[in-house]
């Protein structure tokens, strides 16, 4: 398949193009807790919980500041996914094979590996048990947890993901599902949401509505694609500098954007979508799928 991707040389598609590679949201500052350290059976200078992208990145950090022995990452899973090239795969730029990797290939060369679970923080004392009982205590702690995928707050979800349309970017057992449906869609309606909840890239579902734009496009199927996307938030980006470029690349490339609408329903076997308004309680939209052309990007 052909790139998705071109060069862009105007700074409206430099700003795009920068959009696709970046989320909205951005982590504040560091915050680090400290204080008396417990009895316990082990203890670090830095403790980093998760082995996610965000938790292996700053035990790097950690590692040239204290050394690699004294840090440590409390981490169950065999498999570590870099999740920011999802979108991609869900456009069908990138296999999702190349998002996975060995949990042990990504720790950081001297850095200590626990696989087990966190069950229980006591920042009081510095420490925290696992699952198996273990308790470690550190110095600094760094929580890099990630967020839960709740789907089940959707009425119609998770089983609705059955149904060969609808798909997420957000997981890895329905990311392949959104380039399938962008393959199979003829026409009708592609609908992308973004969440009244917290989420792991706020940029997401913008960023994989441009890419199913451009290769609906490359592919001849734009003039049967009507493009919508219904997003909580009351505005397009939280910057209105870069909203108002936003704003005119949705109106050149013709999508149709509803504010304050929150995705409560999934309805598959009526081929429709059920949206709250927000700033109209008690109130709703259907939005009709004909031929449940639909791209569901939602994150709890």
């Amino acid at each position: 398949m052909a790139p998705l991707v071109t060069v862009v040389s105007s700074p409206r598609a430099r700003l795009f193009a920068c959009f696709l590679r970046l989320g909205t949201q951005q982590a504040g500052p560091l915050q680090l807790h400290t204080g008396a350290c417990c009895t316990a059976k082990n203890h670090y200078e830095v403790l980093v919980l998760g082995g996610g992208a965000g938790g292996i990145t700053m035990a790097t950090r950690m590692k040239r500041r204290v050394g690699a022995e004294n840090v440590a990452i409390v981490e169950p899973s065999e498999r570590h996914f870099y999740q920011p090239i999802w979108t991609l795969v869900g456009a069908g730029a990138k296999e999702l094979s190349l998002s996975v990797r060995s949990t042990l290939s990504v720790i950081p060369s001297g850095v200590q590996w626990i696989q087990d679970r966190v069950a229980e923080l006591n920042p009081d004392e510095n420490c925290i048990r696992t699952d198996s009982g273990k308790e470690i205590s550190y110095r600094y702690l760094i929580i890099a947890l990630g967020i839960q995928l709740d789907y089940e707050k959707i009425k119609g979800l998770p089983e609705g993901f059955a149904y060969p349309k609808i798909g997420s970017n957000y997981s890895v057992k329905t990311v392949e599902k959104t380039w399938k449906a962008l393959q199979g869609f003829k026409e009708g309606n592609a609908l992308f949401t973004f969440p009244n909840t917290p989420v792991k890239c706020a940029g997401a579902p913008q960023k994989i509505m441009y890419l199913s734009e451009a290769y609906f496009r490359k592919t001849g199927k734009r003039p049967k694609a009507n493009i919508i996307f219904n997003t909580a938030l009351g505005t397009i980006f939280g910057v209105k500098k870069y909203a108002d470029a936003l704003q005119e690349i949705i109106r050149e490339r013709d999508v149709s954007v509803n504010y304050k609408h929150n995705l409560i329903e999934v309805r598959p076997d009526k081929q429709e979508a059920v949206f709250e308004i927000l700033d109209k309680p008690g109130e709703t939209h259907v939005i009709p799928l004909p031929s449940l052309e639909s791209l569901i990007e939602q994150c709890v």
